[in-house]
């Protein structure tokens, strides 16, 4: 009876002129409510009856009287949903269009990764060409590096030039900028695009440039210094080397050939670890491969700080050496001698503690990247309002002439960043190879001066034996001749 009380009275709205039909929220509200108190069971045939439309073409549900509260109060009997779960699926639904929203936004960041710093920033190759600027220069590089003949060469060079290559996003994104540029001022000129307001660009670029300078010439004298001063601390590594092995092949004694080889080669495992411990990608186990046995390779790979541990274990060499000094007793008069030499081999570790420290403050510590920042973002728009200031004297000109630009001052700025890190364009392999000639040199030198020495003393203890046996001979006759011995008794 309610349902088609119901069915029936939507029927005779539908009947209504439209003018009546202008106010039917009295009617379907008394209709909805007691039939959805009384019957449950009939909330299907009341979505229908609420489905029913007017005839100029609303729907009941979207008529303003059924937002009032009662009217939602109702909506939720015949849906049999209580506010509570409503609103946990409206929440529900909402992290459901973020979750898909941060999934897109991934997807769209790992293809942005993909092609913009694999292909057009071209990182991975950039870092790869690092390797070939790690140049020992000889005799025959300084005459070519001082010829006239470097400007031609250095000009026919520019288009494959290494930095060319390195900033080939930045410069192409610039000159992007400046043939946009052109067209609109073209168009403009046209009359097809209204025309740019005249902006007076020169003060503002006299009025840059010289901040603009300064922070190129900081951050770029600041990467050299690191790079000199990554360079010294090398050149002090190798100058230690020898000393070291020199002193340790005096001091260590001659009866313990298989120490000397010992303390030579850590000395020169040295230098490789740290070469290694600087730079990403480096195999230790291949750089020292037949250098060292493998039970001394084997440990030091297990080792957590590689340079340290070599330290460590050339320190255990020379006291199991027994070095002069290292026991030294109060009243002996040559004290300040012996115990100079374990104190000036431990002076040499010491530098190599120094020298590792450095080199990881100048690996993990960068030029304060405020300054890097501030200085690419000042850069870049620097050189995209530079077509405004270029249009009224060069016109298409502007577009070749803004590269230009664009190349010297990118240049200068890649310069800078490529020296800032020093030890992956720093030529550390020529450096460890010199380092292990020099210390085998010095090993076998000494083992052939050891073994000379040892004939020498031979050969010395022999002739004194038998010269002394030949005067011992000649005095007895002499003496027995003149009768000052006693004839042998009968």
């Amino acid at each position: 009876m309610p349902a088609a009380l119901c069915t029936g009275s939507a029927m005779q709205l539908q009947r209504r002129s439209p003018v009546t039909a202008a106010a039917p929220a009295a009617a379907a509200q008394r209709l909805v409510a007691p039939a959805a108190a009384a019957a449950p069971q009939h909330a299907a045939s009341l979505r229908c009856s609420l489905r029913s439309t007017f005839p100029g073409g609303a729907s009941i549900s979207s008529v303003a009287a059924l937002r009032t509260s009662a009217g939602r109060r109702s909506l939720h009997v015949a849906g049999a949903v209580g506010p509570n779960e409503k609103r946990a699926q409206i929440q529900q639904q909402r992290l459901d269009s973020l979750s898909k929203i941060d999934v897109l936004f991934d997807e769209e960041l790992k293809a942005l990764d993909t092609n913009l710093v694999k292909e057009l920033v071209a990182d991975d190759f950039k870092e790869q060409d690092r390797k070939k600027l790690r140049v020992v220069f000889d005799f025959d590089r300084w005459q070519r590096h001082r010829s006239s003949s470097r400007y031609l060469r250095h000009m026919t060079g520019l288009f494959t030039s290494r930095t060319l290559k390195w900033m080939g996003a930045p410069l192409v994104c610039t000159l992007s900028v400046a043939t946009a540029v052109g067209i609109y001022y073209t168009a403009a000129e046209m009359g097809m695009v209204p025309d740019i307001p005249d902006i007076k660009t020169n003060a503002v670029f006299g009025l840059t440039s010289f901040a603009l300078a300064n922070l190129l010439v900081l951050t770029t004298n600041t990467a050299y210094q690191r790079f000199d001063e990554a360079r010294k601390m090398w050149g002090l590594i190798v100058n230690r080397s020898r000393d070291m092995t020199r002193q340790g092949l005096a001091y260590i004694p001659e009866d313990q050939p298989e120490l000397q080889e010992m303390f030579c080669r850590w000395v020169v495992a040295y230098s490789r670890s740290l070469m290694c411990h600087l730079r990403a990608g480096e195999n230790l186990e291949r750089e020292l491969l037949g250098k060292l046995p493998e039970s001394e390779l084997r440990a030091l790979l297990t080792a957590t700080h590689r340079p340290n541990f070599t330290n460590q274990v050339i320190a255990q060499i020379l006291k199991r050496a027994d070095l002069p000094g290292a026991e030294v007793k109060p009243w002996d008069s040559t004290a300040n001698v012996k115990a100079s030499a374990f104190v000036r081999m431990d002076e040499h570790l010491t530098v190599f503690a120094d020298v590792t420290g450095g080199c990881e403050r100048i690996l993990r510590t960068p030029v304060p990247l405020m300054y890097s920042r501030h200085t690419s973002r000042m850069l870049t728009i620097w050189l995209s309002f530079l077509p405004f200031s270029l249009w009224d004297a060069c016109h298409w000109w502007t577009v070749p002439v803004t590269g230009l630009v664009a190349y010297l001052l990118l240049g200068i700025k890649e310069i800078g960043l490529t020296v800032e890190e020093p030890f992956s364009i720093l030529p550390l392999e020529k450096i460890c190879d010199t380092i292990e000639s020099n210390v085998w040199e010095l090993h076998s030198t000494h083992s052939a001066q050891g073994a000379a020495a040892s004939r020498r003393r031979s050969a010395a203890t022999r002739d004194a034996t038998q010269s002394m046996d030949a005067e011992d001979l000649v005095s007895i006759a002499a003496a027995v001749d003149a009768g000052a011995m006693p004839a042998p008794a009968q």
